[in-house]
């Protein structure tokens, strides 16, 4: 595709017979998407109403699940490249460290780090790699109306002056907090602002030796930030003091809050921008209106406390991304995209949650309550609390859709699989665009009975990835497999689709694990291969 090319006018490809779809703005997360869309087979077209404007943005922070996300699309490995590795986080109170949180200690994760990368090199990195996959953005377009049937949805599209009606099986809204797909298809965005400002600057710190940790500084007059972003530049943020005013803030406004909040003796070189803006909480009622999908901050804004709301987009992204791809292929229903609000939403929720109660937590200004909170803070780390409590949650690898288990030996469904899509030879590989099947024999079992089931498993689904665990490495799975032989079925994003105890009979067996697969064997095909054994454990 190229930057001159029409729109399509009709909303299946001429040529590829492929649905299309809509991806309204070239932030990470509709680039992420839009690489989602096409390596699962879906006709893309991404169009942005601007450029990236200045080497500068609010998102710097990209944590653990998020890099594990990536390798999906296959760009993680460039963007750790290209960032700045951290591995922990600092808490202080009145220059007085009070906590600590290790990221290097999360059991069974692909990468067991974050890394600080300022968002226009994020963006950089996804745009080239969706070029590589024959993608591009179509720069200066805009959505400026539309509208939708039950079969596909007219977008009213500006460019060079000029607007055309162009028609797309789907639009995804990915387009910002001001997100025009948002306001023309009628979406509600309910919420609040956050009373105290925060001021950002990308600057050279003097005094201030580049590290692997983020910190947080917090004091009874406000709190700050310093993140390392690599090349000896800092993020540095700050709670704007009540009744500041004036113009953007410059380097003796950071200088002085440097001095009274952070120990020792700092001073900001070469500010690369800076800029004051106030956070807002406010989520979509809901993420889907028929055809229409919203995606990252054009359904949910959050408070910037724990850096959350690019890395909840990008979730948004695989989680629309494999289920869109896989209905517009034709291999799964269109019921499959209602999941899409009620698995997000949630999830969402209790991300915004914990990020509006760290701002409240970090601005505190009785005296009580910091001595409360310095107190929890002192005791979570010397015990680990802490960090067990906070590091998954942050690292956002407890993300979960549905129940939670009440078992950490237990694996449901909803659940993160320790696992991963990079080849490795220590563990099962998960299939990027299709459903994969697991399958455990038990601690002992009969060889060629066991041989005979996961072919006929094969048999009966070519279509789907099946990975036979007896006799090899299972990774992170190791902890979560039983005594009795059982199957687990993961998800294109690496959650648990279901899980359930293997029946004797291998025809049975055979019946169960394709019945569990989206969508059903029944679908797909009339018949199972004959199974004449019946599985059985040896003592």
């Amino acid at each position: 595709m190229s930057a001159t090319q029409t729109l399509p006018t009709a909303p299946t490809d001429a040529i590829a017979g492929r649905p299309s779809v809509l991806v309204v703005g070239a932030g990470p997360v509709g680039l992420a998407l839009a690489c989602e869309l096409i390596i699962g087979g879906a006709e893309v077209t991404v169009i942005s109403k601007d450029r990236r404007v200045g080497p500068h943005s609010r998102a710097t922070i990209l944590w653990p699940r998020i890099l594990e996300l990536l390798d999906r699309i296959g760009v993680a490995e460039t963007l750790v490249a290209h960032g700045h590795y951290f591995d922990q986080m600092n808490y202080y109170s009145e220059k007085k460290r009070i906590g600590l949180i290790r990221f290097d200690r999360l059991p069974a994760v692909g990468y067991p780090f974050a890394i600080t990368i300022p968002q226009w090199k994020t963006e950089s990195i996804l745009e080239s790699h969706l070029t590589a996959l024959g993608g591009t953005v179509l720069y200066g377009r805009e959505l400026v109306d539309g509208a939708q049937t039950a079969n596909m949805v007219t977008a009213r599209i500006s460019h060079d002056g000029h607007t055309s009606a162009e028609r797309f099986d789907w639009v995804v809204g990915s387009d910002g907090y001001a997100s025009s797909v948002r306001a023309r298809f009628g979406f509600d965005f309910a919420g609040h602002a956050l009373e105290t400002k925060l001021a950002i600057t990308d600057a050279e710190l003097i005094g201030e030796h580049t590290t692997s940790e983020a910190a947080y500084y917090l004091t009874r007059h406000g709190n700050m930030v310093l993140a390392p972003l690599g090349d000896g530049i800092f993020r540095v943020g700050a709670s704007v003091p009540a009744g500041t005013s004036g113009p953007v803030p410059d380097r003796e406004f950071f200088e002085t809050l440097l001095k009274q909040r952070v120990p020792g003796r700092k001073r900001l070189g070469q500010m690369n921008f800076s800029g004051v803006f106030t956070a807002n909480i406010r989520t979509a009622s809901t993420f889907r209106r028929g055809r229409v999908f919203l995606a990252g901050d054009a359904a949910h804004a959050m408070s910037p406390s724990g850096a959350q709301g690019l890395n909840t987009g990008l979730q948004d992204a695989v989680n629309l991304g494999w289920k869109l791809a896989g209905v517009a292929r034709g291999d799964y229903p269109p019921e499959l995209l209602d999941s899409y609000d009620t698995e997000r939403r949630p999830a969402v929720a209790a991300v915004s949650g914990l990020s509006t109660q760290l701002a409240h937590i970090s601005l505190y200004s009785s005296r009580p309550k910091i001595a409360i909170r310095d107190t929890l803070y002192r005791l979570g780390s010397a015990t680990g609390t802490l960090e067990s409590m906070l590091a998954p949650k942050l690292a956002q690898i407890d993300t979960h859709y549905g129940r939670r288990p009440r078992s950490k030996s237990a694996l449901i469904r909803g659940q993160r699989l320790p696992l991963g899509w990079r080849h490795t030879p220590t563990a099962p590989v998960l299939a990027v665009d299709r459903h994969t099947i697991l399958l455990w024999p038990g601690h002992s079992y009969h060889h060629a009975e066991w041989c005979a089931l996961t072919e006929a498993v094969r048999a009966a689904r070519p279509d789907t990835t099946v990975h036979d665990l007896g006799g090899n490495p299972a990774g992170g799975l190791t902890p979560y497999l039983t005594e009795a032989p059982h199957v687990i079925v993961a998800r294109p994003d690496g959650h648990v689709e279901d899980t359930f105890a293997l029946p004797a009979d291998a025809t049975a067996a055979v019946t169960a694990i394709c019945a569990a697969l989206y969508p059903p064997l029944s679908t797909k095909r009339n018949t199972l291969p004959g199974t004449a054994t019946s599985l059985s454990a040896t003592a």
